[in-house]
């Protein structure tokens, strides 16, 4: 029945634009979802996932590279996820190194003695970050994160998400890989083109996405400044209340589009 999954409670989750300066402007890494994925398969997404209970331990707090209270005030008051903002910025470290092997924040870390690779598989095999930072001469980079946006999965789907989207830069010298599981392809994307091959077809984006590639438009024209306009315009930021888009049905109850608040039909949708 339409509306029967409109209780479902969303789950915190992470996810990061992580973005630098190619030949054509500015770029964001992307990976593809396994189409064998239960949520978005065969979609473009930024990498991420869930809020896992351990990111918010006392070992991962202590593991930070800035004061907890810091943290708090740039991500917990500004997005105003208040006290949850250590396990959303974990999270989003940690989903990175997961599916696309970026370790973020790494610019006082030395290369790990068996490579990034095998930290990742660690990882992956259950290692926490906070026992693999050792291992990088360095601490947990959540200073590199800056939020983006607030984005809550629309009532009535069956999985849905209180998602934190952030931006940091690209790591020097690191190189992303798929894990082959969740993530089977990724591309740094100019984001006019990644917009006008979705247009036809050739790239598909869930609405969050779409709305956020948007976003970095302005951004990534030739008079733009590209990766370090990005990030200050992020650092500027005082308020992101979460966005809640609302499902929009036909008739017969079908899913027909997806609307914001404001646009017409939001109140009643």
């Amino acid at each position: 029945m339409p509306g029967s999954t409109a209780t479902v409670v969303p789950r915190a989750a992470a996810t990061t634009l992580i973005v630098r300066d190619g030949a054509p402007g500015l770029e964001v890494l992307m990976v593809r979802r396994s189409p064998h994925a239960s949520f978005m398969p065969g979609a473009y997404v930024f990498p991420g996932g869930a809020v896992d209970a351990a990111d918010s331990s006392m070992a991962h707090a202590a593991a930070i590279d800035e004061p907890i209270g810091q943290l708090g005030q740039r991500i917990g008051a500004v997005t105003q996820v208040g006290a949850q903002a250590l396990a959303y910025a974990v999270a989003a470290l940690r989903e990175c190194f997961e599916e696309c092997g970026l370790w973020l924040g790494a610019a006082d870390h030395h290369t790990p003695a068996a490579g990034w690779a095998a930290l990742r598989a660690r990882l992956q095999g259950g290692e926490t970050l906070a026992a693999l930072a050792a291992d990088t001469g360095g601490r947990l980079g959540t200073s590199s994160l800056q939020p983006w946006s607030h984005w809550v999965t629309p009532a009535g789907m069956p999985k849905r998400f209180d998602t934190l989207f952030f931006v940091t830069a690209a790591p020097a010298g690191q190189v992303p890989e798929v894990d082959a599981g969740e993530t089977t392809t990724l591309a740094w994307v100019h984001p006019p083109a990644a917009l006008a091959a979705q247009a036809q077809g050739e790239f598909p984006m869930e609405f969050a996405t779409l709305r956020t590639v948007e976003s970095l438009l302005p951004f990534s024209t030739a008079a733009a400044a590209g990766c370090a306009a990005v990030l200050a315009h992020a650092a500027a930021q005082t308020s992101l209340p979460p966005l809640h888009p609302r499902l929009r049905r036909d008739a017969e109850g079908r899913i027909a589009g997806v609307l914001l608040p404001g646009q017409p039909g939001y109140d009643t949708a």
